[in-house]
């Protein structure tokens, strides 16, 4: 056909004249259709439609100025700000002005966008909607505007005619403001735009990319919490008081999008449920409660279907941007390093396009260098739907392996599984794993227990480990437990990376102070590595070691040293005598004779392993270091201060140097150092060490780490020494809630810490209360630790001084005689007490007697300047001068950790 056209006057519609030929040759006229077939048929269609000069009409008058779609929502909430921050993008007082709202599907761009220009459409002389989803969809919507102001003269012409004559009335009249909603395509509108030189354009659109060329996106994010959980509760139209907790958890599990709220809400309405039971069934059902819209939902999209749309543009362009999606489902929503995703393929070119469409169409956003994913989209993609071909059960099984690989290829560690070096991460990592650590949480929360793989195994059990040295021991014995488990079904029990996994789990409940559980495991994965690897394994060894700290912790130094010995023995005959796990089983032996209160062997063996690190790792080896921190506690032990001081300085300085001064061995020697201070006396720069090492720890370990809650009570204790008493009770209170929570009520630097409060009670005139704590201490010391353990002889000790009890004086002392001899210090403690209960008993000359045997013992074991030397010499003064006075109870070494390195 070749169209003949004549040519049209002003306003005029031509009509073209067609000529046809051949057997079946069709004539048609562009705004009337076919008019009549034959061969060699000429037609000419009717007359042109005459319409008037686009310039000489009026626009839309009075309550007919607009079309939009329907009235504003009056579920509308929180968005008052981002209506004005539109207004004010729009408000620019030349023209064309043209602004681009971009969002997520169902994130609120067309509510916001109506709320506008219902709420300014006086300002505007025309408001004219069109979906502009596609071409078509867009030629449509400026036809409307055409139909609406020449409703008579309109109807003969064509979609094409109409929508050119409306870009011809929007050039000649200013004022106007049209809204593109739903644009999937810069170049659909670019022929239009282009046009439009007058006038405010608003754009909506799921697209971010593209846009550069008309004006910057102006980006929708999702409602905050507090107006999330308003939308949600005024959409299923209750009173959500008494569930507020559970309102707020389901909008968080919702990602705060108001298309997926106002779904929930409809369904809460209509079905006459509670809010918890729709967020069980919406985590029970994910699929099926994503996919349906229900009636009274304002909108009859569901999240499902908008994304499901989304994803097919996106499939169609690039299918690695649908696989890479799939496999972020299974991490967290935020902060997810971009480098992770480079794992996916080898080609990174490909997999910066995949991640730039994903981007450019809403689903992830992209803040180098991470990106974030909204957690509903994950939950949509994660899914499987047998309706939806991009989510098949298989293919989100294949995301799910994937995702499980690049986690185990980005841990810091490597994934490997050996303990020659101990149980902790090195330093260096840690910021590593802290930012993956989000990511194998939500990881380890989305998979069943039962479907965990080897790969999954070997992330639980690793990122166990460095939860442990994080302080998180609970989750840490999560994470352990389900590891073993995983081990143990995969590869079997006797498998080595199982016993590994066992034995870590030791080295956990031991953290914990859960010796009852701990001891077990560690002495059958002894009985089991001996078993499969034989008796001298290195592996073997090593629980042997763990078993013997275990012991040491449970007051059971009886069980623990020669236990100490045998591995010893058998780590000089298979190591060798200067192996590094030689010497720390060394420095482990001397510990135990140091807790024993066997100074006479420790301080010599401590000494000897301290000169062989030297000779074999040199004087600045971290492990050389450790020995000498070591060291140091055992000379204050002994009362020998004036060699202790120096080796903590000497040794804080060097730790300072070689690993700088937040790491936690450097704050291990300050915390250590501080209290040697304080036992001389040096109270003033004790407590600013104290102050400088807790904030150090705060920032490095965090606040809740368990070595930062014991430097906080070492704390208190120095400040309850300096005298003010109610900033250290204040401040034990706080880290007995935290140890409390965070360790549990039973963890021995829990009951430390009840009974350094108890004393600050009793020393404020509160001796109920801290008869209370300390009843509460012993009962948990002797179920937790054992009758004989130090703390509980302390615990015992510190009951019978609240009750003045002569009789339970003299069994505290006698049981610390017994288990710890007459020169520990807490014996000499038990002493002294004996003697202020017999003074409250009005014998003051037997409180004399035996207070003075209290001084000479700790004179002889600890020196005449020890602080507990002194306090005991000021309480026999007061004796002696016959004043019915009390020594106060504190007790620095009895009621401070010192924290001393070793595995």
């Amino acid at each position: 056909m070749i169209p003949v056209q004549p040519p049209d006057g002003p306003g005029q519609i031509g009509s073209p004249r067609w000529e046809a030929s051949g057997e079946r040759a069709v004539a048609v006229d562009a705004n009337a259709g076919i008019i009549s077939t034959g061969p060699g048929a000429t037609i000419y269609t009717a007359p042109a439609v005459q319409l008037p000069p686009a310039q000489t009409v009026a626009g839309p008058r009075g309550q007919r100025n607009h079309n939009l779609p329907r009235p504003p929502s009056a579920l509308f909430v929180g968005r008052d700000d981002d209506v004005i921050r539109l207004g004010t993008a729009l408000a620019a007082e030349s023209e064309p002005v043209t602004r681009i709202l971009v969002g997520l599907g169902g994130v609120g761009k067309t509510s916001l966008t109506l709320q506008y220009a219902h709420r300014y459409r006086a300002e505007y002389t025309t408001v004219w909607w069109i979906t502009a989803d596609n071409p078509d969809a867009i030629t449509a919507g400026l036809a409307a505007l055409t139909s609406r102001l020449l409703p008579d003269l309109a109807t003969p012409a064509t979609t094409n005619a109409l929508a050119e004559w409306a870009i011809t009335w929007f050039q000649t009249h200013p004022g106007w403001l049209v809204v593109f909603d739903n644009a999937d395509d810069p170049s659909h509108l670019a022929p239009v735009i282009s046009q439009l030189d007058t006038g405010r354009h608003l754009i909506t659109s799921r697209r971010t990319a593209g846009w550069h060329h008309l004006a910057a996106p102006l980006r929708l994010d999702v409602l905050s919490p507090s107006d999330a959980a308003e939308l949600l509760t005024r959409t299923a139209g209750r009173n959500a008081v008494s569930e507020k907790p559970t309102v707020a958890e389901l909008a968080t599990e919702l990602g705060h999008l108001p298309l997926a709220l106002e779904q929930a809400g409809a369904y809460i309405h209509n079905h006459a449920i509670t809010f918890t039971a729709y967020l069980e069934r919406v985590r029970r059902y994910p699929a099926r409660m994503f996919a349906t819209a229900y009636a009274g939902s304002t909108d009859r999209r569901t999240i499902a279907r908008v994304w499901r749309v989304t994803l097919s543009v996106i499939a169609d362009r690039d299918p690695l941007a649908v696989e890479i999606l799939r496999t972020l489902a299974w991490f967290a929503p935020d902060r997810l390093p971009q480098d992770l995703i480079t794992a996916i393929d080898d080609d990174l070119l490909a997999v910066d396009d995949a991640l730039a469409l994903l981007a450019g169409y809403s689903m992830i956003t992209l803040a180098p260098p991470n990106l974030r994913v909204h957690r509903l989209v994950q939950a949509v993609a994660r899914t499987a739907d047998p309706a939806d071909p991009l989510r098949t059960e298989e293919a989100i099984l294949v995301a799910r392996d994937r995702a499980a690989r690049i986690l185990l290829d980005s841990l810091p560690s490597g994934g490997t599984d050996g303990e020659s070096g101990g149980v902790s991460i090195a330093v260096p990592q840690w910021p590593s794993w802290r930012t993956l650590r989000p990511h194998i949480e939500a990881f380890i929360e989305l998979v069943p227990r039962n479907e965990d793989t080897a790969e999954i195994a070997v992330v639980l059990h690793e990122t166990s480990r460095f939860l442990l040295d994080q302080g998180h021991v609970s989750q840490a014995a999560r994470y352990s437990e389900r590891a073993l488990a995983a081990r143990e079904r995969v590869l079997g029990g006797d498998d080595p990376d199982t016993l590994t996994t066992r034995n870590q789990l030791g080295n956990i409940y031991r953290a914990a102070g859960d010796l009852g559980r701990a001891i077990p495991l560690y002495e059958r994965t002894v009985a089991d590595r001996e078993r499969v690897l034989g008796e001298d394994h290195p592996d073997t060894l090593s629980t042997r070691n763990y078993l013997a700290n275990a012991y040491r912790d449970s007051g059971r130094v009886d069980w623990s040293i020669p236990l100490y010995e045998r591995t010893l023995a058998d780590r000089e005959r298979v190591l060798g005598r200067d192996h590094p796990e030689t010497l720390i089983s060394r420095n482990n032996l001397a510990s135990g004779y140091r807790d024993a209160g066997d100074l006479g062997r420790a301080i010599p063996l401590f000494e000897a392993t301290r000169a062989d690190a030297e000779r074999v790792l040199g004087q600045n080896h971290p492990r050389t270091l450790l020995f000498r921190n070591n060291l140091a506690t055992a000379y204050e032990a002994a009362g020998d201060l004036t060699r202790a001081l120096p080796l903590y300085e000497r040794t804080l300085a060097d730790r300072e140097t070689l690993l700088g001064t937040t790491h936690p061995d450097t704050l291990t020697t300050r915390n250590n150092l501080a209290g040697a201070l304080q036992d001389t006396g040096g109270l003033p720069r004790a407590i600013e060490l104290y102050e400088h090492t807790l904030a150090d720890s705060e920032r490095v370990l965090g606040h809740e780490h368990p070595r930062t809650l014991l430097v906080r009570s070492n704390l208190a204790d120095a400040l309850s020494q300096a005298g003010d008493r109610e900033t250290a009770r204040s401040l034990w209170e706080s880290v007995l809630n935290d140890s409390e929570r965070l360790l549990g009520a039973s963890h021995p630097d829990t009951l430390l810490v009840r009974s350094n409060l108890a004393g600050a009670l009793f020393d404020s005139g509160d001796p109920a209360r801290a008869t209370a704590l300390w009843e509460s201490v012993v009962a948990d010391s002797e179920r937790v630790l054992g009758d004989d353990h130090p703390d509980t002889l302390l615990a015992r000790s510190n009951l019978a001084r609240a009750g003045r009890s002569v009789e339970l004086s003299e069994r505290a002392l006698a049981d610390c005689v017994r288990v710890l001899g007459d020169d520990h210090p807490r014996t000499i403690t038990a002493r002294r007490d004996l003697a202020l209960a017999h003074e409250a008993a009005g014998d003051l000359l037997r409180a004399i007697a035996v207070c003075e045997r209290a001084f000479h013992d700790s004179v002889r074991a600890l020196g005449t300047d020890h602080a507990r030397s002194r306090a005991v010499r000021a309480g026999l003064a007061r004796l002696r001068r016959g004043l019915i006075v009390m020594v106060p109870p504190h007790d620095g070494a009895a009621s401070r950790r010192v924290l001393m390195n070793g595995n």
